[in-house]
């Protein structure tokens, strides 16, 4: 999906791309995180995408983004893996019986026990967890306010994510999945415009989400203007 987006990104902005073109390019990186747990941290992003200017002040646009979180788990929380079939496995390791009343699941075939699989070091049992949503996004910006120095803008953001990867860390111990999903996101946008040279800039703004993820990018981009 993401080759194929490119292409008709790329083939569409060489159509109609001339000498005072309303069009532009953009790329950057994001500082994701969530509002819905004070416990998580930020998980580096990238965007990449183009616009279109329809007046001086409205433009409107679509690119690939990501939305995401880290977060540290300890051993309160019930630990979850993917065996052979893909099919995912949780364990309360707080738990010392020999089966998970919760989920049913043999503990005996998972581990030996809980200090010999998380280790024994001052975390015990603490593993980090990332969260990462790959997404198409519609955008549209307004202008509130332009000079020479800076354009600032605002407008709503809506996005299609089709794809999650979540990964744990915990000790020496990495697991990853990715599957593909249909969720969507929408929110809020507010940022400026920072002219650098020749038809080269840098946006600046902050995402904040308006569903039930209440994610919040904090994000920078080199902008071109073809």
């Amino acid at each position: 999906m993401k080759n194929f987006f490119m292409l008709l990104v790329l083939s569409t902005t060489l159509v109609f791309a001339q000498e005072n073109s309303k069009w532009s390019l953009y790329g950057g990186v994001s500082s994701m995180n969530t509002s819905i747990d004070e416990n998580t941290t930020n998980l580096l992003g990238s965007n990449l995408g183009f616009g279109y200017k329809i007046t001086d002040k409205l433009s409107i646009g679509m690119g690939l983004s990501q939305r995401g979180f880290t977060g540290e788990n300890g051993h309160d929380d019930p630990y979850c893996y993917w065996d052979e079939d893909e099919e995912r496995i949780c364990f309360d390791i707080e738990d010392d019986s020999e089966e998970d009343e919760g989920r049913k699941n043999d503990r005996s075939l998972f581990d030996d026990g809980e200090d010999e699989w998380y280790g024994e070091d001052e975390r015990y049992g603490e593993h980090e967890m990332s969260m990462r949503y790959e997404g198409i996004e519609l955008w549209m910006s307004y202008t509130l306010f332009e000079n020479d120095n800076f354009n600032l803008w605002t407008g709503p953001v809506y996005s299609v994510l089709y794809e999650l990867t979540e990964e744990v860390q915990a000790d020496d111990f990495i697991e990853s999945i990715t599957e593909e999903i249909e969720e969507s996101d929408f929110g809020l946008m507010i940022g400026a415009t920072l002219p650098i040279k020749n038809k080269l800039a840098m946006n600046i703004g902050y995402y904040h989400s308006l569903d039930e993820m209440e994610f919040n990018n904090v994000f920078i981009e080199l902008n071109l203007f073809l």
